[in-house]
């Protein structure tokens, strides 16, 4: 989140990182708060070290929106967990890409995707529906099955933790 915030005597736009986590009985937690200069990797990768610095360990799946900064000091902090595209900002992205007429019939269709009970499943729904929509919507068939496989990672997981890992 970009904020502005009164430093020196100026005010000047900062970003608000927000580490939420999920603990075992399925209920979301804040973790930490940290002003940075920029979602670039430094700043997402000081935030991480001082969470983890704080006791912040065992984490195996991180969902996140794909800025490539934040992306990268993931893999980099937490080695070994699986990284979650988050499904809300994954579908803005696909219906930006989608003409106005076709956007609530297609969210739907892509919901359906990302509440398959297997990811079997939901490759099959993906398929039908980039061949469904493959000339109605040619832009947002592509950022669909560009980012894909990186949106149903929390698939794998138990079904009473899949709500709430869907979004980061």
């Amino acid at each position: 989140m970009v904020v502005k915030i009164r430093e020196e005597g100026r005010v000047r736009q900062r970003s608000l990182l927000i580490g939420v986590g999920v603990n075992e009985e399925g209920y979301r937690e804040v973790l930490g708060v940290m002003i940075g200069d920029s979602e670039s990797e430094e700043s997402w990768g000081e935030f991480f070290s001082w969470l983890k610095e704080r006791g912040l360990h065992g984490v195996d799946l991180v969902v996140s929106d794909h800025h490539k900064g934040l992306v990268q000091a993931i893999y980099r902090h937490f080695q070994g967990a699986t990284w979650q595209r988050c499904q809300t900002h994954f579908m803005r992205n696909i219906l930006d890409k989608t003409p106005k007429g076709l956007q609530k019939e297609l969210h739907a269709k892509i919901r359906a995707i990302f509440e398959a009970p297997d990811a079997k499943t939901a490759r099959v729904l993906l398929n039908q529906v980039l061949e469904e929509y493959k000339n109605k919507a040619p832009k947002a068939m592509e950022v669909l099955e560009e980012g894909f496989e990186d949106a149903i990672a929390v698939l794998e997981l138990p079904e009473p933790y899949r709500r709430r890992l869907r979004v980061g």
